[in-house]
């Protein structure tokens, strides 16, 4: 069985699906996959949605097998939680990603082992961080506030990216102002079929920030569950002029 993100399950069947060697795929709850796999677990281990294996030996599938070594701050994203709002992007090839808020680099290295052939890009306001996400093999960082992206208006086709909860960065009435500030830049940069999905657990100051501005319409969201955390996933797409 594979443990997963609790609301995250289908998406994890969903890639189950697409591998030859795992077959019987049943999802028991919305955290569990049971599945068989025949012969060596070479596209399994490659899976990164879930958290842990039982009832076929973890050796193989192992954390650092799949994810590498990563240095991390105590408020970097999960591996995990950033493989799955990654999907929820829907990337596609040669698009331009951004990471706003992209801290050690969580995310933007699950963009690269998604969608290897998209142009990966990383601000953060944090020296330390970028120095982080460097070391651990990201490229194309700059240091800059989310409300002020030294990008080009229409240049970036998805952003993906954990919004400070105002927990252990930031604070509630921080968020209050950046919020929407961080949206209006969103709008400004991303193209006319471009997409976002925002992560916070600041849920209703989001949600009223979304419904205050014009430029990015609210299309899904997706509650996430995890070592207590319940943040949700907003994804957002550029509202169609009528």
């Amino acid at each position: 069985m594979l443990h997963t993100i609790d609301g995250a399950a289908d998406l994890l069947v969903e890639e189950l699906r697409a591998m030859s060697s795992v077959h019987s795929i049943r999802q028991l709850s919305a955290e569990t996959v049971e599945c068989a796999v025949d012969g060596p677990l070479d596209e399994l281990v490659a899976c990164a949605l879930y958290f842990t294996v039982t009832g076929s030996g973890n050796a193989p599938l192992s954390w650092m097998r799949r994810f590498g070594r990563l240095e991390r701050l105590p408020w970097s994203t999960n591996p995990v939680v950033a493989e799955v709002i990654v999907r929820l992007a829907k990337i596609r090839p040669g698009q331009h990603v951004l990471d706003p808020f992209c801290g050690t680099g969580t995310i933007l290295l699950a963009v690269r082992r998604r969608a290897p052939a998209a142009h990966v890009i990383g601000t953060d306001h944090d020296p330390r961080a970028l120095e982080i996400a460097t070391a651990n093999g990201c490229r194309r960082l700059a240091q800059a506030k989310a409300e002020a992206l030294p990008l080009q208006d229409r240049s970036i086709d998805r952003v993906v990216t954990n919004l400070p909860f105002g927990k252990q960065v930031g604070s509630h009435e921080l968020n209050r102002t950046l919020y929407p500030a961080v949206l209006r830049e969103l709008g400004r940069v991303l193209t006319v079929d471009g997409r976002a999905v925002l992560l916070t657990e600041d849920k209703r100051l989001l949600h009223n920030a979304i419904q205050r501005q014009r430029a990015l319409k609210l299309v899904r969201q997706r509650l996430l569950k995890y070592n207590g955390a319940t943040p949700t996933a907003y994804v957002l797409t550029r509202t169609r002029p009528k």
